[in-house]
């Protein structure tokens, strides 16, 4: 599967042939003061269009819906977001001509809700944050029984097309810009999509090359089963998603909110890289399994956003109170099935 890499150099007839193709970065300064022997490489995906990783997959779980007339003129668009999903969901899906809805928490941050407004799009919020996104999904479900066949719903979280978009992108693009040399691949778990999409492709081409799932050791249910709140954006939403595919997981990696904005402070003091809080928490992990198996020599993990996105967050320095739901919180059959079949064959890194 062969990248155009040289597409820039011509007039380009669409905003989305810039999509991918993001440039890959060996980390110096950090990994040398963390004394490992690894080379972290990061991929800036704050480079797409609208600065996210996720434009990628809306372009592909769009305009094939449009293909396959599961997403025909008139619908408009619906879509559970904590943020950077809603916003590639809106930018693609406007400019594609739909009406875009997107439903999400009322604590993620000011910064993606304005940006998801100056794409055209309306936003419906539910209480919570980043582990409330299970109330998202279900004021979706609800505005769909009630209106049957106004909205299409791309789902990120079980879309096939979300995964395909890595798998046909993003797992190519790491292969050839590593010439094939890449051992390890970490990735944060939100909709499972860029772990499975890129785990996928690049274990067909090295069946040794291990993969990670990051998880925030607040809200640590692939690990033990548990809830809870936490404050790194787009990740830990409370279920495995079923694009997330379990079985092709070497292991998990959990960290703090607190290590993953000072993890995310530190990329942007010393490596220059103004990154959000998944993207810290995706290095400050890459560290720990470069810790824990220093036989490993490179490294690759994604920088997901920008750090424009969090201003109004704790990484720049601003304490915002989230209104909590009370309720308890019941893991879905799903998730406790499939944690049931693959959650003793991984190794914990904490």
């Amino acid at each position: 599967m062969e990248i155009e890499w040289n597409k820039n150099r011509k007039a380009l007839n669409s905003l989305f042939e810039c999509i991918g193709r993001t440039p890959l970065i060996k980390l110096r300064k950090i990994p040398e003061k963390e004394k490992i022997n690894a080379q972290i490489l990061v991929k800036l995906e704050y480079l797409n269009p609208t600065g996210s990783l996720k434009d990628r997959i809306y372009l592909e779980m769009i305009t094939k819906a449009i293909e396959t007339n599961d997403l025909k003129p008139g619908m408009e668009i619906i879509e559970a977001s904590t943020g950077n999903a809603g916003i590639s969901c809106a930018f693609i899906g406007r400019a594609l001509g739909f009406k875009v809805t997107v439903v999400m928490p009322a604590g993620m941050s000011r910064e993606r809700m304005k940006i998801i407004k100056a794409y055209g799009a309306d936003i419906i919020l539910t209480k919570g944050a980043e582990s409330d996104v299970d109330l998202c999904l279900r004021k979706i479900e609800k505005l769909m029984r009630d209106k049957p066949g106004k909205y299409w719903w791309p789902n990120q979280y079980s879309n096939p097309n979300n995964p395909n978009a890595h798998y046909k992108t993003t797992g190519p693009e790491i292969w050839q810009q590593t010439k094939g040399k890449v051992n390890c691949f970490v990735a944060s778990q939100g909709t499972g999509g860029t772990i499975t999409g890129v785990g996928k492709f690049l274990k067909e081409k090295n069946l040794d090359v291990t993969l990670y799932a990051v998880e925030p050791a607040e809200a640590p249910i692939l690990t033990k089963r548990r809830w809870g709140s936490h404050k790194i954006e787009g990740i830990g939403d409370g279920f495995v998603p079923r694009n997330l595919d379990l079985s092709l997981l070497t292991g998990i990696v959990t960290t703090t909110s607190k290590e993953a904005i000072d993890m995310a402070k530190r990329l942007a003091l010393e490596e220059g890289i103004f990154c959000g809080i998944s993207s810290g928490c995706n290095v400050a992990a890459a560290i720990k399994i470069a810790k824990q198996h220093p036989e490993v020599e490179t490294i690759v993990t994604m920088i997901n956003d920008s750090g424009q996105r969090y201003l109004s967050t704790e990484l720049c320095g601003e304490k915002k109170e989230i209104e909590i739901p009370e309720r308890e919180h019941h893991l879905d059959e799903y998730t406790m099935r499939e944690l049931d079949k693959y959650q003793s064959n991984w190794e914990i890194i904490n």
